[in-house]
């Protein structure tokens, strides 16, 4: 215990040691509510990172220093502006990629830090403790068996954390509800006598259950109860939808005779060929009768 002890305060363990300590300082303020679990950002479930926004820092990066180049400095310094940025924006994504193989964004960052910090206290402290006496007795530096350590540590611990990470993912995934913005588009039933620019109501059917919605229409008595209407438009300050008739839009739909009008004349020929067998086959059964 002494030994491990000692390990934990030496280099390169020390290192871990003060991460972990960080971490667990970091997670008694969430269980007490002062901090937020994802703090840092990071979790995207099963959906992969989103590389857009290193993306588009890296080209606007890019952008803002060859106009600052441009403008400021020789044609030379342009060059080697553009070419290091460039060499920022292969970098972030690459490390993007290297995230997305991992799968370190499926839970938050806090998580993840954590877990890095605690497999590599362990292994660190462990290689440490056993091949510290091989190392010296070899006749090779101490510094030397550090430096090993904690490149072997870092690896190890994120490899490790890579595999753990994989069955907590969907324990961060966040799901959005929908809002009212979404109902855009969507066809209402009038509820109200009238609808008119200061009054008006509809229903809307979601999942069974039907929602009371605040409704206006630029026309006047183009609206009255029992009518179908669209969506059009939501205005989140005053909380109410912009609505038009829908069946002016589309057409009243067609009485229940004309559909079965309409079907008997969209019937095809060979039908009525199929079905005249069927009917002699009944007159002959009259007749024998």
């Amino acid at each position: 215990m002494a030994e491990v002890l000692a390990a934990s305060l030496a280099f390169p363990a020390v290192i871990f040691t003060v991460a972990l300590a960080l971490a667990l300082i970091y997670w008694l303020f969430v269980l007490l509510g002062a901090v937020d679990l994802d703090l840092l950002g990071g979790a995207h479930g099963h959906a992969a990172p989103d590389l857009g926004g290193i993306e588009g820092a890296a080209k606007g990066a890019l952008e803002g220093a060859a106009k600052g180049s441009l403008e400021g400095a020789v044609k030379g310094s342009l060059e080697s502006a553009a070419t290091g940025t460039a060499d920022g924006v292969d970098g972030a994504e690459d490390a993007g990629s290297l995230l997305a193989a991992l799968q370190l964004h499926r839970v938050p960052a806090t998580v993840s830090l954590t877990l890095i910090a605690a497999f590599g206290w362990f292994t660190s402290a462990l290689s440490t403790v056993l091949l510290e006496p091989l190392w010296l007795g070899w006749g090779l530096p101490g510094w030397t068996l550090g430096v090993a350590v904690l490149a072997g540590s870092l690896v190890a611990a994120v490899l490790s954390t890579s595999l753990a990470v994989r069955p907590l993912g969907p324990l961060f995934v966040t799901r959005h509800g929908q809002s009212k913005k979404d109902l855009v588009g969507r066809m209402c039933v009038i509820s109200t006598g009238r609808v008119d620019e200061r009054f008006g109501q509809a229903t809307i059917d979601e999942g069974g259950a039907s929602h009371i919605l605040d409704v206006r229409c630029d026309t006047p008595g183009a609206l009255r109860r029992g009518d179908r209407a669209l969506l059009v438009s939501w205005d989140p300050d005053r909380e109410i939808f912009s609505v038009e008739p829908l069946d002016a839009l589309l057409g009243p739909p067609p009485p229940l005779a004309e559909r079965g009008a309409s079907r008997v004349e969209a019937r095809p020929a060979g039908v009525e060929e199929d079905d005249a067998p069927a009917a002699r086959a009944a007159d002959e059964r009259q007749r024998r009768g």
